[in-house]
């Protein structure tokens, strides 16, 4: 990864109207080093230094850059200033806002609307199939030694059933941001946006929302709520059984992408609990009664 004082000189020599300026770490992040900017003139920028090998998790920067733009374009992220190629640093505008609060019924509201948009816009580079994913993350890991946990072959005859009942499905394709966590979401005084498009490309919308159910430990309400919103209508019993399944194989896919970071990341994180929450949860709410439910009215 570059260095804080590589990148002051970078970011010096990009932008020569700066003149003197600040950088400062922003905590968070399991990947990259995100840098506040703060120039003499007042003016505040946030720079992504990617971390180390994360192509191994299918990151594009260019196609991360790509999205981004289109993302401001539509009003739900924050502008993008410049994209430094050849060290894949990525300059965004500063944005002043608080979290979310995840289990707030309005805010659930929002986050539809805001996802209905994205899934509603122009076609965007790259590609998220979330079954190719997770086969990738599991091969990837190997490649780095890693020993899987022994629960994981009882995993993925699980997820076996759920991926064939959703390739059965109408294919739908569209912009979507695939890493859906509470923290990558930011109020501000006039709208909802979303950072962080690393993992973006085309896919299933249902991914989108199946994986913002999980991280946001929606319950059987909060994920009608969803539904609800972002249809503008009733769901189908088929379109709550679609959701629920991608919830739950969302869960094995943040397992495996745990694994990979066993094999690659230097970082004072374990990773391997991390890991095994995620797969204990997947196994838990595949082996409860609601899976064949579901399975069966999504194959309806």
């Amino acid at each position: 990864m570059i260095s804080t004082e590589q990148a002051k000189g970078l970011l010096g020599a990009e932008f020569p109207g700066w003149g003197t300026f600040a950088l400062s770490p922003i905590p968070g992040g399991l990947t990259n080093l995100n840098l506040l900017i703060e120039t003499v003139s007042g003016e505040k920028f946030v720079a992504r230094l990617p971390g180390e090998d994360t192509n191994l998790f299918g990151i594009d920067r260019q196609t991360e850059y790509a999205i981004s733009c289109v993302a401001w374009e539509i009003g739900i992220a924050p502008e993008p200033v410049a994209f430094l190629a050849e060290h894949e640093i990525l300059v965004t505008r500063f944005l002043e806002g608080v979290a979310i609060e995840t289990d707030d019924p309005a805010t659930i509201r929002h986050v539809a609307r805001l996802l209905h948009r994205l899934h509603s816009a122009p076609e965007v580079p790259g590609t998220f199939d979330l079954p190719s994913v997770i086969d990738d993350y599991i091969t990837t890991a190997k490649r780095f030694n890693v020993t899987h946990p022994a629960q994981l072959r009882e995993a993925l005859d699980y997820s076996r059933k759920i991926v064939d009942v959703i390739g059965r499905c109408p294919g739908q394709s569209a912009p979507c941001h695939n890493d859906l966590i509470a923290a990558n979401f930011l109020q501000a005084e006039d709208r909802l946006y979303l950072l962080d498009w690393e993992y973006a490309g085309m896919g299933d919308p249902y991914v989108d929302l199946g994986n913002c159910a999980v991280n946001f430990c929606m319950d059987e309400a909060g994920c009608r709520t969803l539904m609800e919103a972002y249809l503008g209508r009733e769901p189908t019993p088929a379109e709550m059984a679609r959701l629920h399944l991608l919830r739950v194989l969302s869960d094995l896919r943040e397992a495996m992408w745990s694994y990979v970071q066993v094999g690659i990341s230097t970082l004072d994180v374990d990773f391997h609990a991390y890991g095994i929450k995620h797969l204990d949860r997947f196994l838990a709410n595949a082996k409860s009664d609601s899976l064949n439910s579901w399975l069966g009215a999504v194959g309806d």
